[in-house]
C-alpha cells in the first residue's frame, strides 16, 4: 500500500509500526459551533481510510480529539477564544455552547455513517498532562514564559518547518508580522494563554490562570493514547501549518522524535464554481441543509466518490451526477438478487476476480476511491449482461454480493444489499404482476397499466425484462 506523506511530499509504502495494527490520529472540531460541511467530507474520508484498512485486516485504533477550549479567533497567538466568544454572542455558557455542539456533530457523524473513534478526548480533560508536558518544555530550554503566556522557541527547534516547508529562513523572507516586545521570534507560538479578566474557561497553572494553546493540546492528547510514535496523523489540508508543524516543534521540545510517521491531509470543499464556501458569498452550505435536501446517504457516497486529498466543487449539479452513479450502482444489485435460472457461470465469476484485483489495486494506491469505484462500473457493464439474461446461479450471486458486502464496509451507501427480499407485501405484489403479465399477454394493455399502477401506489418499483419476466423492488 501506497499512502500520499505531506511529511515526506511523495507516496510512501505503508509500513506499521506494530504489525497488523494502525494507530491513527485525526484532529477534531473546536466546537465553537456545529461543524460544517468542510469537517464532514474530512471525517468521511478518515471513515474510509479506516475501514479499508479494516477491510485488509488491520486492526485500527483510532483516536479524534474535541476541541473545547485555546483556540483563538483567526488561530492566532492573542485575542478572544472562539468559544468564549461565540458564548457571549449566544447568551449562553460556554459549556453549554459546546455540549450543545458536540450533540450535534455527534448526530451528523452518525448520520454520515462514520464511525466513531477508538476515544474522542476533549481538550479539558487534560488540563494536568498539558501543564506538565509544558513544563517540561521550559525545564528543557524550549519554552520561555512571558506576561503569563508560554511561548515555544521555534528558533531552538530541529528542522522547523519540515512538514511544510515553512522553515524560519522562509517565513522571515515573506511578509513582516508585528512581534511583541520579549519574544524571541516572531513565530514562537503559545502553548499556554493567560487569561482574560472575563475568561469563563480558566484553569490555575505555575505561571497564573490560563488555559492551554492550540497545538500543545494535540501533542498532548495524541501521546498520551497512541505512544510518542505512532502511524498516521491526519486532518485538512489547513491545518498542516501552523498546527501540525507546531505539534511536531512541541515533541522536538518535549525530547521525542516527529509524532507520526506519515501525515495524510485531506482536501479542501469548495462551492460549485470553484469558489471558497464563505456566508458573505451567498454560497455556504451547512450540513443541515445538504442533509435535508439530499440525504446522508446520498452526501456521503459524493464524498467518498471524491479522492480524499483532492478539492472538491459541491452543488446540485454534482450532487445530481453521483446520485445517478450510486443508482446504477443499485440497480445492478436489485437484478442480481433476482431468482436465478442458469447454472454456475465460470465467466461472471472470473469478472468477479478482476474486479476484486483492480478495486485493491487502486485503494491501495493512496486509498483511490474514484479509480475503486471506476472498476466497480466497469465490473458492472460486463456482469449486467450475464445477470439481465439470468445466466447464473445462486453460487455466482452469494459470491457477488458477499463482495459487495465486503467493500460497502467502506462505502457504507448500498442498503439495498441488506434490505430483506420480501415484506408483507411481496406475496401480493408477486401475485398482481402475475395477473398483469396475463393481461399483457393477452394484449389487454389498458388492464395491465390499471394493475401497474395498483401496485407502484404499494410502493414498489417494476423491471420489465427483455425475456417477458417482471423484476420488482419494495421501496
Amino acid at each position: 500500500m501506497q499512502i500520499y506523506n505531506t511529511l515526506t511530499h511523495k507516496k510512501d509504502e505503508f509500513k506499521p509500526i506494530e504489525a497488523g495494527k494502525v494507530k491513527m490520529y485525526v484532529c477534531g472540531v473546536t466546537v465553537y459551533m456545529p461543524p460544517h460541511l468542510g469537517h464532514a467530507r474530512t471525517y468521511v474520508g478518515y471513515d474510509v481510510i479506516k475501514s479499508y484498512f479494516e477491510y485488509l485486516g488491520y486492526s485500527v485504533f483510532y483516536v479524534r480529539n474535541i476541541t473545547d477550549a485555546g483556540s483563538i479567533v483567526g488561530d492566532a497567538d492573542q485575542g478572544d477564544d472562539k468559544i468564549v466568544l461565540k458564548a457571549n454572542e449566544m447568551k449562553v455558557h460556554p459549556m453549554e455552547l459546546i455540549d450543545m455542539n458536540i450533540r450535534a456533530m455527534w448526530y451528523y457523524l452518525d448520520s454520515l455513517r462514520c464511525a466513531r473513534p477508538n476515544i474522542s478526548p476533549r481538550a479539558t480533560g487534560h488540563i494536568l498532562d498539558i501543564i506538565s508536558a509544558v513544563q517540561e518544555m521550559i525545564d528543557r530550554g524550549y519554552a520561555y514564559i512571558l506576561d503569563g503566556d508560554v511561548y515555544c522557541d521555534v528558533t531552538k527547534i530541529k528542522d522547523y518547518g519540515i512538514l511544510s516547508g515553512n522553515t524560519l529562513e522562509n517565513l522571515n523572507a515573506g511578509a513582516r508580522i508585528e512581534i511583541k516586545d520579549g519574544k524571541h521570534s516572531p513565530y514562537d507560538f503559545t502553548v499556554w494563554k493567560k487569561a482574560q479578566p472575563n475568561s469563563v474557561l480558566r484553569w490555575p497553572s505555575p505561571w497564573g490562570e490560563g488555559y492551554p494553546g492550540w497545538h500543545i493540546e494535540c501533542t498532548v492528547m495524541s501521546t498520551k493514547y497512541l505512544g510518542e510514535k505512532f502511524d498516521i496523523h491526519g486532518g485538512g489540508r489547513d491545518l498542516a501549518f501552523p498546527h501540525h508543524e507546531n505539534e511536531i516543534a512541541q515533541s522536538r521540545a518535549l525530547g521525542h522524535d516527529i509524532p507520526a510517521n506519515y501525515f495524510v491531509h485531506t482536501g479542501m470543499l469548495l462551492a460549485e464554481d470553484g469558489s471558497k464556501m464563505s456566508k458573505s458569498a451567498g454560497n455556504y452550505v451547512t450540513i443541515e441543509d445538504a442533509m435535508a435536501k439530499y440525504g446522508a446517504r446520498a452526501l456521503r457516497w459524493f464524498f467518498v466518490s471524491s479522492h480524499y486529498r483532492s478539492p472538491v466543487k459541491f452543488g446540485d449539479n454534482v450532487m445530481q451526477a453521483s446520485n445517478a452513479g450510486l443508482e446504477r450502482i443499485e440497480n445492478f444489485i436489485f437484478n442480481l438478487k433476482q431468482e436465478t435460472f442458469g447454472s454456475y457461470n465460470a465467466k461472471l465469476s472470473a469478472l468477479l476476480a478482476e474486479f476484486r484485483e483492480n478495486f485493491e489495486r487502486e485503494m491501495n494506491d493512496d486509498f483511490n476511491t474514484p479509480n475503486a469505484i471506476a472498476a466497480l462500473f466497469d465490473f458492472i457493464k460486463e456482469a449486467n449482461v450475464i445477470v439481465t439474461a439470468h445466466d447464473y446461479d445462486e453460487k455466482n450471486k452469494a459470491e457477488i454480493l458477499e463482495y459487495l458486502n465486503k467493500i460497502d464496509s467502506i462505502f457504507k451507501c448500498f442498503d439495498i444489499l441488506h434490505e430483506s427480499k420480501k415484506d408483507d407485501r411481496a406475496e401480493r405484489v408477486q401475485r398482481l404482476i402475475d395477473e398483469r403479465n396475463e393481461y399483457r399477454k393477452a394484449k389487454n394493455y389498458q388492464k395491465a397499466d390499471e394493475l401497474k399502477a395498483e401496485i407502484v401506489a404499494l410502493g414498489v418499483e417494476l423491471q420489465d425484462n427483455k425475456d417477458g419476466t417482471t423484476t420488482f423492488r419494495l421501496i
